[in-house]
């Protein structure tokens, strides 16, 4: 491994599987700044995955990822990666018809939808407030082991002989005779390509590689986590969300997970809730659900990172020779990763992606980081 073939930036979900996927036909270096390689987003993931939502080939990413998560390869992982969930998104007078629109739409793709009047709501044990008149409850959402997810690719990755070094920020990068020099504080690391897959410090990877600017924008999203109120039982409860998805609850044992669905722009690094936005939470869950809330349990926040087309980027810079682009799944990444890298790794090996992906639109041209070209900075 002094000469490894491929050093990946970045070990969260995207570096992790781009690395499971690449180990078995070139050496891979993992380079991870924080102590661990879920410190940022992929530890901080709402573990849910909602295929039909995200842009165009976010989508697709997940759809075709759905296979993967239910049925692993042997040995990828102890545990399940699923469990069920469900989504329900709850709607007032004023957007009962859209709502029902979306219900005929979802039936005609085989999506598990069901379309339920108030008294279905209220005799599934949903409190609502007297704003809620509908609901659309999809069977098809589930949870997702992150950790085992995760863990799984970098287990994967290492038993092909890929190799992962925790609290190595990459400080400057050179190319002399076709090869990379990646400095870090403990050490120069030296290969032909290198990929970019550090989520929200991104355009700051490619900064110190001179690729072209493009702007990679991370978001925070808050999360308030507050106790089932005494005498219930909402461990069974779907994800819970108004049609405009302005908020949602998820059940997490005797505690609720709330979610103002903030998009708030923010530096690259570690991102606190601030107190204003986890008011909204609740007072958005309290507008169409009847849960008091008599103390936050305690909050944490994460960063979203997309470009401005809000698809991701898989491909190599137009303009740094050798540097592939991996980042941009916009809060998405772990549901899509195992299609998404797939396609990916395809692409950086110089193979045809697989045609169920690129049929898909998971194609090298649509993921290409010169599609953006006219939004460069």
């Amino acid at each position: 491994m002094s000469h490894p073939d491929v050093i990946i930036i970045g070990a969260g979900i995207a570096g992790a599987s781009l690395a499971w996927q690449l180990a078995g036909s070139c050496n891979v270096l993992m380079l991870e700044q924080e102590d661990s390689p879920s410190r940022h987003s992929t530890g901080r993931s709402a573990a849910i995955m909602t295929p039909y939502a995200g842009a165009d080939l976010i989508q697709a990413a997940s759809l075709a990822s759905r296979a993967f998560l239910a049925a692993p390869p042997d040995g990828f992982s102890d545990a399940p990666l699923l469990s069920k969930r469900g989504v329900l998104r709850l709607t007032d007078d004023a957007g009962a018809g859209a709502l029902a629109r979306t219900h005929r739409t979802g039936l005609g793709q085989k999506r598990p939808l069901r379309l339920l009047d108030r008294g279905q709501l209220i005799a599934q044990d949903v409190p609502l407030t007297s704003k809620a008149v509908m609901g659309l409850w999809d069977d098809e959402p589930c949870d997702i082991d992150v950790d085992a997810l995760h863990q799984g690719f970098l287990r994967g990755a290492g038993r092909q002989g890929a190799r992962l070094l925790t609290k190595h920020p990459v400080t400057a990068m050179t190319r002399r005779s076709g090869v990379w020099h990646v400095e870090t504080p403990a050490g120069t690391f030296q290969a032909p390509i290198v990929v970019n897959a550090a989520g929200a410090f991104a355009s700051q990877i490619a900064a110190l590689a001179g690729a072209v600017p493009l702007t990679i924008h991370p978001k925070r999203r808050t999360i308030a986590v507050v106790p089932v109120p005494a005498g219930r039982d909402m461990a069974h409860w779907p994800l819970i969300t108004d049609a405009d998805a302005s908020f949602y609850i998820k059940p997490e044992g005797k505690t609720l997970m709330v979610c103002p669905s903030d998009e708030t722009p923010a530096e690259a690094g570690e991102v606190f809730p601030e107190e204003l936005d986890i008011a909204i939470a609740i007072d958005r869950m309290q507008q169409w659900l009847d849960i008091p809330v008599q103390r936050v349990q305690h909050s944490w926040a994460g960063l979203r990172s997309f470009f401005d087309d809000k698809d991701p980027v898989a491909g190599f810079d137009p303009q740094a020779e050798g540097l592939f682009w991996y980042a941009g799944q916009g809060g998405f990444g772990v549901q899509s990763s195992p299609a998404l890298s797939r396609a990916a790794a395809a692409i950086l090996l110089g193979h045809t992606v697989p045609q169920t992906l690129g049929d898909a639109g998971l194609t090298k041209a649509r993921l290409s980081p010169q599609r953006l070209e006219p939004l460069f900075v």
